[in-house]
C-alpha cells in the first residue's frame, strides 16, 4: 500500500488536505483504493488551546474482490489542549445512504525522548439512524490504538497495536480478532 498526501495551512486558520491510496494485490496487481479531501478552520485560543471545525469527504474502493466500496461525508468539531485532542464527527451517510452516525474520539501524543513519539487513541461510534432494510444488531462500536514512532530526519518508522469491538470481525465467512499490529514508514519532503 502507498499513500500520497498534500495539505495547505493558511496563517488565517483555513486549511485543506487531500490524500490518495493505491494497493498492490496478489491477484489484481496495482489498483487505486480511494481518496479523502478535507477542509476547515483551526484557531488557537489562549496559549495551549486550539479549536478546529471542518468537513471531510471519503471515497474508498473495494479492498479485495467481493468487498464493499464506500462514500461518505462528515462534519467535525474538535479541541486540542497541549498533547490531548477530542473530536466529534457527524455523518448523514456513513457507509451508505440513511446511515446517520456520530463518532467521538480522544487522542494523546507525547515525545518521551528526542525523535521518539508515543500515541494513544480511543473512539466510539453510535448509529443514530439506520434504514429499516438493514438489521444492525449493535448500535454502538468502539476502537482503540496505541503506537510508537521514530523520526530519522525526513524518514519516519511507526508501529501500532489496535483493536475494537464489541465482538469479532467477520469476513471470508469466518470470525477474526479485531486486534492487529501494523507497521509502516513515511517520507516527508
Amino acid at each position: 500500500m502507498a499513500s500520497v498526501r498534500v495539505g495547505y495551512d493558511d496563517p488565517s486558520g483555513v486549511y485543506a488536505d487531500a490524500s490518495a491510496t493505491v494497493v498492490s494485490t496478489r491477484d489484481e496487481g496495482l489498483r487505486f483504493l480511494g481518496f479523502q479531501v478535507a477542509g476547515g478552520y483551526a484557531k488557537r485560543v489562549g496559549e495551549r488551546w486550539a479549536i478546529d471545525l471542518g468537513i471531510a469527504h471519503n471515497e474508498l474502493g473495494e479492498p479485495y474482490e467481493g468487498g464493499f466500496s464506500y462514500t461518505y461525508t462528515e462534519a467535525y468539531a474538535g479541541a486540542t489542549h497541549g498533547p490531548v485532542s477530542a473530536y466529534v464527527f457527524v455523518s448523514p451517510n456513513y457507509f451508505g445512504s440513511g446511515f446517520t452516525t456520530v463518532y467521538g474520539q480522544l487522542e494523546a501524543a507525547i515525545s518521551p525522548a528526542e525523535d521518539w513519539y508515543l500515541s494513544a487513541h480511543v473512539g466510539g461510534l453510535h448509529y443514530l439512524d439506520t434504514p429499516s432494510a438493514y438489521a444492525i444488531r449493535k448500535e454502538s462500536f468502539y476502537d482503540w490504538r496505541i503506537g510508537a514512532a521514530r523520526e530519522l530526519g525526513n524518514f519516519e518508522v511507526h508501529v501500532a497495536l489496535s483493536g475494537g469491538g464489541p465482538g469479532r470481525q467477520y469476513y471470508y465467512g469466518e470470525p477474526h480478532s479485531r486486534t492487529a499490529v501494523t507497521a509502516g514508514a513515511s517520507l516527508s519532503f
